[in-house]
């Protein structure tokens, strides 16, 4: 049981520096899975190539942009909204971080894949996320 505001408030410091790192740390991983990626984007010009012959050609390493934005965006999200719901229901708990939090976070993340995962969502969602990583360096430059 939290007996402070302090504690209060470091708890929900805590919990927002793990979402923001997690999302940051994840979306660096995801880039260089789309770097290293043999699969092409959908709607790209090697899938639409694909489809038109038939015949699968992995993409060689670093020949697609597409898919570095592509995976970054995706696999960011995905932990950002893992640590979210886990971490929000242990503040939400009194500060206990346990098991029970994961296994929601995890429920969490499987009903925002199954949201998103259409190859137009996907395309709003990383540029949602774009829209807002530069619009938190464009605060962070201009604010007082």
């Amino acid at each position: 049981m939290m007996s402070t505001n302090s504690e209060l408030a470091k708890n929900v410091n805590r919990y927002l520096s793990d979402v923001a790192t997690s999302f940051l740390k994840f979306s660096c991983f995801g880039a260089v899975w789309g770097c290293f990626n043999p699969i092409p984007v959908a709607g790209s010009k090697h899938a639409l190539m694909i489809a038109k012959t038939g015949k699968f050609v992995p993409l060689a390493p670093f020949s697609s942009l597409a898919s570095i934005g592509y995976y970054g965006g995706v696999v960011g999200c995905v932990a950002g909204v893992q640590r979210l719901i886990c971490g929000g229901i242990g503040v939400a708990r009194g500060g206990r971080h346990d098991v029970f939090n994961e296994i929601a976070g995890v429920g969490g993340v499987y009903i925002y894949m199954r949201t998103i995962l259409s190859d137009k969502r996907v395309l709003w969602n990383n540029r949602i996320v774009g829209g807002a990583l530069v619009g938190t360096v464009a605060y962070a430059n201009l604010a007082p």
